[in-house]
């Protein structure tokens, strides 16, 4: 099978079709969002106890966090002065966002702080009551003191469930966030999930590894989906925060993005990135105006798939065809197949070993007519 891999595209919308327009040794796009976990830190032994100045480092650099904030902590002694919910504040109104994480981000059962709404040390579920129980008090407490009602929800050690799910789709949020398969898990709820987390490792000694390794997982999801979600949990407990080593590590990062994507990286909160990823799922799956008659272009199958999924197509008369893959975001990932195929049923592979986890598009196209579906890779 000839695979040709061909410049990036970028993707313009126009009467509910997917027009893509070639830019040519230009790069890749780039989605980047940047989570931040644990807000804040029960630790009050480092100073400051403050989101700012993360917040500043990011920000000077054009870029955007979703804050994973634990309800609980406002209304722990620590928290009690208001500074971090008046921080918080602020933050969302300069563009930041918050998501919901968790409750106490304990379990209830085991005591443990590594996971909440699902006791995955005794592999026991809690109930749809219990579990919507946490999120309204969670929501209660972020309204009340912050004037916040999130629509993102950031699972305490990426444990849910179906369940979570449920409560999620009962209680109008939009997007989740955990560590695997990127796509709906109800029709309304999205998943995001993150890419690399790389906080708990930066030490003088890994500073600069980290940072090369960094920067190499996000080429690649550049290449492939398009987008990055690097998490990191609250930088302000590290033992090197005091000497900045956190600030100046994410400073670096960002710099180092900006000079090689230019003007090719968009900076976006958990939801933004969310909305800007289902519209254009939605208008991939949209009918075209005027469906084509000389052919029809199948789901693949399976899907989700990992790693190697079936295209199908059905010709009505002989006709030269070629199928291209697709980011999300409409950057061209290659040609898959190009050639005259005779009228019939006809199936290609495509191989995704080479990508990330995600959502793509693939088109078919001939002389005539375009069809676009969408397809989910999980590794």
């Amino acid at each position: 099978m000839k695979k040709v891999f061909a410049g990036s595209c970028i993707v313009f919308i126009l009467l509910g079709v997917l027009v893509f327009e070639s830019r040519a040794q230009s790069g890749p796009d780039l989605t980047f969002v940047i989570r931040v976990d644990d807000i804040l830190s029960r630790n009050t032994t480092i100073l400051p106890r403050s989101i700012q100045p993360f917040e500043q480092v990011v920000e000077s650099r054009g870029a955007k966090i979703t804050w994973g904030v634990i309800p609980h902590r406002l209304i722990e002694t620590p928290n009690l002065d208001g500074v971090l919910a008046a921080e918080i504040r602020a933050s969302v109104e300069a563009g930041h966002e918050v998501s919901l994480h968790g409750y106490v981000h304990i379990c209830q059962r085991c005591n443990q702080s590594n996971h909440e709404m699902y006791c995955s040390t005794q592999r026991t579920p809690f109930t749809y009551n219990e579990q919507k129980e946490l999120f309204s008090k969670g929501l209660e407490i972020l309204e009340e003191h912050t004037g916040v009602k999130p629509v993102s929800f950031i699972p305490p050690g990426h444990v849910s469930d179906q369940t979570t799910i449920q409560v999620l789709h009962d209680s109008g949020f939009r997007y989740l966030s955990t560590a695997i398969n990127r796509g709906y898990v109800t029709d309304s709820v999205y998943n995001l999930p993150v890419n690399g987390e790389y906080s708990w490792a930066i030490t003088e000694s890994t500073y600069l590894s980290n940072l090369t390794s960094a920067l190499a997982d996000i080429r690649t999801a550049a290449n492939s989906s398009g987008v990055y979600a690097l998490m990191l949990h609250d930088p302000f407990i590290r033992s090197g925060y005091q000497n900045g080593i956190t600030l100046a590590w994410m400073g670096e990062l960002l710099d180092s993005l900006n000079v090689e994507y230019e003007d090719r990286i968009q900076y976006k909160t958990l939801t933004e990135a969310g909305d800007f990823i289902t519209e254009r799922v939605s208008v991939a799956l949209e009918k075209p105006v005027e469906a084509p008659t000389e052919f029809v272009l199948h789901q693949n199958y399976p899907n989700p798939f990992n790693a190697t999924t079936q295209i199908p197509f059905t010709l009505n008369v002989s006709s030269p065809v070629k199928i291209e893959i697709f980011s999300i975001l409409g950057q061209s990932l290659g040609v898959l197949v190009e050639e005259v195929f005779s009228a019939g049923m006809h199936t290609v592979t495509f191989e995704a070993n080479e990508f990330s986890t995600g959502l793509y598009l693939y088109r078919i196209t001939t002389p005539d007519a375009t069809q676009t579906k969408v397809m989910n890779f999980l590794k």
